[in-house]
């Protein structure tokens, strides 16, 4: 086996850092500063932190065409039947969380959630399906399912800082986040893009973000 360079070694060790700290983060911003100050700042915490460092500090010149679609010698039909796959949380969120809210939530509520949603949602395609599948291109398990369990993992920080309000409660957040990564995951690292997996992302985050807001703070 190939041994790691340190970059690799370090990488592999960022995400187990940053589950434990954004647990701690969350319930310490959580007890300070209340629920809603609190649990923003835990994602910008999350963003400054984490996903803008890691993203730049281990940039390599296979990011470059991240943001593109990449030519691939796979059937056609298996493109739009992988295209569909990653478009299942957006169409599921749209009917679970947006469709039964959107009504009395209103505009304002839904600028939030997409504002919310076009930060985050880049920021960890970025970090959790750009970064990895190009520091271990030969590894489906840490290319794709290491990446992809920690990002399920790291929710844990947000739902045991706050209950999500919707049904299912953290298991049905974290349980969710890890079948969105799963999906999302596969497909970076087979096409090597995470532009369509992006755009299903911001979707998914504002539709179940604009439910998420009107439960705990607009109803």
């Amino acid at each position: 086996m190939k041994s790691w360079s340190k970059d690799q070694k370090v990488l592999f060790a960022i995400p187990p850092a940053l589950i434990l700290l954004q647990i701690i983060f969350f319930q310490l911003l959580v007890h300070f500063l209340g629920d809603t100050v609190g649990y923003l700042l835990g994602y910008v915490v999350y963003w400054l932190v984490w996903c803008i460092p890691v993203s730049f500090l281990f940039y390599k010149k296979a990011h470059a065409g991240l943001w593109s679609f990449q030519k691939d010698a796979s059937p056609q039909w298996t493109h739009r039947i992988s295209i569909t796959l990653i478009a299942l949380p957006a169409i599921a969120t749209l009917f679970a969380a947006f469709l039964p809210y959107i009504p009395a939530a209103g505009w304002k509520v839904a600028f939030l959630a997409l504002l919310f949603a076009l930060i985050n949602a880049p920021l960890e395609e970025r970090l959790w399906r750009g970064v990895f599948p190009a520091y271990f291109p030969h590894s489906r398990l840490l290319g794709f399912l290491y990446p992809t369990i920690c990002f399920g993992l790291w929710h844990l920080a947000p739902a045991l800082a706050k209950d999500s309000g919707m049904e299912g409660g953290i298991l049905s957040f974290v349980g969710g986040a890890l079948f969105m990564g799963l999906l999302w995951g596969w497909y970076a690292y087979r096409y090597k893009t995470i532009l369509p997996t992006t755009a299903s992302h911001v979707l998914t985050n504002f539709f179940a973000f604009t439910g998420f807001l009107y439960v705990n703070w607009f109803s």
